[in-house]
């Protein structure tokens, strides 16, 4: 054997000297077996299945001595022995798994269930927020496939909110994903949940909306329009209110600043009590300068909804007063100079000023009689709604689809859309009503009142009109919680 010059001789091993040694390296030995031994409680086996260990137990460590010993004193004391003894090499014992499940068992780890709220950013995928949140790869991938099956997840989009159900360790180490939950509309949610064998399956939920009773009032400002932003009050519900009141009040010249409205209706809310849209009028009041209109949603023995007043007379009529939202009158029925002409002319209808697209009812049921091109007119259309009276509409931009010549229309239906054609100095609807021929005033025309319910229907209808009225009480007191069907349940069953 050859050995590296040194600059000290090389000293001959006494037997005391390897005792010293042997018994400095079963110290040293001793100590990593004790860290191995315990580490081997927390960490799994090795790539072999084996847990390689210098002690498993207590007995393995009072024989291990007397063997490092006796091998010791039977060293010979030759040189290159001697040489062999300055670097002792580690004598590693094995134990079997079932040794080790007897002496050293594995702690198990107590998986804990959470629940966590995830938020899409802008080009973020499912997975890469799952993955973010701790979620293995795999476990995030499968859920993301699974949630593919049934809808496509390109249309996530940024803000969108992931309810997650998760199991992990105290420290977080081991983490398993249980469910998660996807809103996709205001009605649709969709659930991916873990199976037995580790897969994902996805599956559609459909949550119906709740109807509940709401309340909104307050004082009208410039237009209702405005002041149904100001009193919460859905805009989808402004158009509904003017036309309910429309055959008694003309919203352009009878409401002024300072008057009151107050509006019972249904809101509808989906399965987190988020707001998803409007349902029907049930009651509104207008207190205008003094004096107060009302009107009640009944339903009547035949099925048929509409409003009453407080007598029981239905407030539709014949004709609406008003057959534009929102606009205001520019110019009314008479005399006036001419904005075009420049002389005085005979201003034969009602002009309401309106950007052009706004959409214009029709007045009442009819026949379209014209519809087109018609001179200082511009696009033109009238309806022929009995044999003695007719509506007009001038200045189009055009007309509503499916409106031709001897279509039949409804009350309230949309027939065209406000416009500049023809002889206009700006976007209006011209307006007129005809009477046996004859344009005439549309504010001094006086039409029939619709259904009056007489006898037991008359009676029905006074109770249900007490019922709202209790209810709109308790809904202003802070009754928000009020089920449709349960107010449905009360009031209109007679």
């Amino acid at each position: 054997m050859h050995y590296r010059p040194t600059y000290a001789p090389i000293r001959t091993t006494s037997r005391t000297v390897t005792r010293r040694r042997a018994r400095r390296a079963l110290y040293t030995l001793l100590g990593i077996a004790f860290v191995l031994g315990c580490a081997s409680s927390l960490t799994p086996m090795d790539d072999f299945g084996q847990s390689s260990i210098l002690a498993s137990s207590q007995t393995d460590q009072q024989s291990f001595p007397e063997t490092v010993a006796s091998a010791a004193l039977s060293a010979p004391t030759s040189e290159p022995a001697a040489s062999a003894e300055l670097h002792p090499q580690p004598v590693l014992l094995h134990t079997d798994q079932s040794q080790m499940a007897q002496t050293a068992p594995q702690a198990q780890q107590e998986l804990i269930p959470a629940a966590i709220e995830l938020k899409i950013e802008e080009g973020e995928s499912l997975a890469s927020l799952l993955i973010e949140s701790g979620i293995s790869q795999e476990q995030a991938t499968l859920a993301q496939q699974a949630l593919g099956e049934i809808f496509d997840v390109r249309k996530l989009r940024s803000g969108q909110r992931v309810a997650i159900e998760i199991e992990t360790s105290a420290d977080a180490s081991n983490m398993r994903l249980s469910s998660l939950s996807l809103p996709v509309s205001l009605t649709t949610s969709i659930e991916v949940s873990r199976l037995a064998d580790a897969q994902f399956k996805a599956k559609k939920i459909e949550k119906p909306l709740e109807r509940k009773l709401a309340f909104a009032g307050g004082k009208i400002r410039s237009s209702l329009y405005q002041t149904a932003g100001d009193i919460g009050l859905p805009r989808g519900m402004v158009g509904e209110i003017i036309n309910a009141f429309s055959y008694d009040v003309d919203f352009q010249r009878d409401i002024k600043s300072g008057d009151t409205i107050e509006v019972l209706y249904e809101r509808m809310e989906n399965y987190e009590g988020k707001h998803a849209g409007t349902g029907d009028l049930i009651f509104a009041e207008l207190n205008l300068g003094g004096e107060t209109v009302k009107i009640y949603r009944y339903e009547d023995k035949s099925g048929f909804a509409d409003f009453y007043n407080e007598a029981g007379e239905s407030v539709r009529k014949a004709l609406l007063r008003t057959p534009i939202s929102g606009a205001r009158i520019t110019s009314g029925y008479g005399m006036r100079s001419h904005p075009i002409l420049g002389y005085n002319r005979m201003h034969r209808g009602v002009d309401f000023a309106a950007p052009i697209g706004t959409p214009i009812f029709a007045a009442g049921d009819g026949r379209v009689e014209f519809i087109g091109r018609k001179g200082g007119y511009g696009n033109y259309l009238k309806i022929a709604h009995n044999d003695r009276y007719a509506t007009a509409y001038a200045h189009l931009s055009r007309f509503a689809g499916g409106i031709s010549p001897g279509k039949r229309v409804r009350q309230g239906q949309i027939v065209a859309y406000v416009g500049n054609t023809g002889s206009s100095t700006g976007p209006h609807l011209h307006y007129e009503v005809h009477v046996n021929g004859d344009q005439v005033n549309p504010s001094g025309v006086k039409f029939k009142t619709g259904n009056v319910l007489k006898g037991k229907e008359l009676a029905a209808f006074k109770r249900s009109m007490e019922k709202i009225e209790a209810k709109l009480d308790a809904v202003k007191k802070g009754a928000s919680d009020i089920a449709m069907a349960d107010f449905e349940r009360e009031v209109y069953s007679n």
